[in-house]
C-alpha cells in the first residue's frame, strides 16, 4: 500500500506515468514481435535464401534509390505501388523484401502476410546492410 502512495504522490506523478509508459512500450512490442508472420533475416541469410529458385526478391524502394544499385535478380515496386499490384506476386513463392534500411520492407513483409502470403522475409538492415556486407550490387 506504501507503494502505491508513494508512486501515486503529487511530486511523483510523472515518474509513474512514465514508468507506465515505458512497461506499456516494452510489453507491446513483445507482443507485436510474437504476432508477426514474416520472418527479418540478415545479408547472409537473404544469401542462402537467394539460392532458392523458388524466391521472389522485391525492392520496395523509390526510383532515385535504385539507381544507387540494386541486388541482382530483384523485382522493383515502389512501396507506394505494391497493394496495387499484390495478384502479380505469386503466394506460393517465397518472397524476401528489402528497401534502403529495413523499416519500410517489415512494413511490406506485414501487409504480404496480412493478404495471405506465407513465406515472407524482410532484409534486416536493408540494402545497406547488405551493401556493408560487401555482397554484390548491379548498377
Amino acid at each position: 500500500m506504501e507503494i502505491l502512495e508513494f508512486l501515486f504522490a503529487d511530486e511523483q506523478m510523472f515518474t509513474t506515468i512514465t514508468l507506465i509508459l515505458l512497461i506499456a512500450l516494452l510489453v507491446g512490442n513483445i507482443v507485436v514481435d510474437k504476432l508477426k508472420k514474416y520472418e527479418d533475416i540478415d545479408a547472409n541469410g537473404a544469401v542462402t535464401l537467394m539460392n532458392n529458385n523458388d524466391l521472389i526478391l522485391l525492392d520496395v524502394r523509390e526510383e532515385k534509390e535504385r539507381k544507387m544499385g540494386y541486388i541482382a535478380g530483384d523485382i522493383h515496386i515502389p512501396l507506394t505501388s505494391v497493394k496495387g499490384k499484390l495478384s502479380s506476386l505469386d503466394k506460393r513463392k517465397k518472397l524476401l523484401v528489402y528497401c534502403r534500411s529495413g523499416s519500410r520492407s517489415a512494413h511490406i513483409a506485414g501487409l504480404l502476410t496480412r493478404n495471405e502470403f506465407k513465406n515472407v522475409y524482410s532484409l534486416k538492415g536493408g540494402f545497406q546492410a547488405w551493401k556493408k556486407a560487401k555482397l554484390p550490387i548491379k548498377i
